[in-house]
């Protein structure tokens, strides 16, 4: 079976660690984290990749969760999908957490792959400073993190942690949250590259398009 891996662009670091600690070496395909601006965008974009790469691969591995219902309707012809039960990265790098739905309701969370993104909080903040000034910028800062209490860093032992604290510290005290450090999980990485579908994993035959049957449990996040 010759497999493609799909991956987005901010979880690199976790699936690169995977793929070293199991010396694999698989196809990937990395695609924009941009892309999760838009559900509809996304299932566009993964769609017309399904599209190029059914061709030449059996089995298309998506290391993504189901971001706002981004990854429903996609479907191939000649290929099998393979899509982790989660509904977003958050939750996958969170499944061993405990009381997540709890912890979800008033923390913002963080990783090096999230700040290495176009559309950080310190960027939109820079933007709002140029627009509107120090103090009306802090104001929109605030307003929008007003129901948030923490700023967690999931520490997935991907990446330094040291390395980029300072910069989360910095966003915190921007935002008025509370910086706090978790260890995340890439349990559901491994066991998307190494085959082991039995649990967390919906694995779509060619012809059918994945519904909302493969994704019953699992949380709607917004993206």
């Amino acid at each position: 079976m010759k497999r493609l891996l799909i991956a987005c662009e901010t979880i690199r670091n976790e699936v690169e660690l995977v793929l070293k600690r199991q010396s694999l070496e698989i196809d990937i395909l990395w695609m924009p984290n941009t892309l999760h601006d838009s559900p509809d965008r996304l299932r566009d974009a993964l769609q017309t990749e399904i599209n190029k790469a059914e061709e030449d691969y059996d089995e298309l591995l998506f290391a993504y969760g189901n971001c706002g219902n981004g990854l429903l309707g996609l479907k191939s012809e000649k290929a099998t999908l393979v899509i982790p039960q989660y509904g977003d990265c958050i939750d996958m790098l969170l499944c061993e957490t405990d009381n997540l739905e709890r912890v979800r309701t008033n923390t913002y969370f963080l990783t090096d792959g999230w700040l290495k993104g176009e559309k950080t909080l310190d960027v939109e903040y820079e933007h709002n400073l140029k627009k509107y000034g120090e103090q009306r910028a802090k104001r929109i800062m605030h307003i929008m993190f007003k129901h948030y209490k923490n700023l967690m860093l999931i520490d997935t032992g991907a990446y330094d942690t040291k390395k980029v604290l300072p910069r989360v510290n910095d966003i915190g005290e921007l935002i008025g949250l509370e910086v706090i450090v978790r260890p995340g999980s890439i349990s559901p990485l491994e066991k998307l590259v190494s085959g082991q579908w039995e649990d967390k994993f919906c694995v779509v035959p060619p012809g059918r398009a994945t519904n909302y049957d493969d994704f019953l449990g699992i949380a709607i996040r917004n993206v």
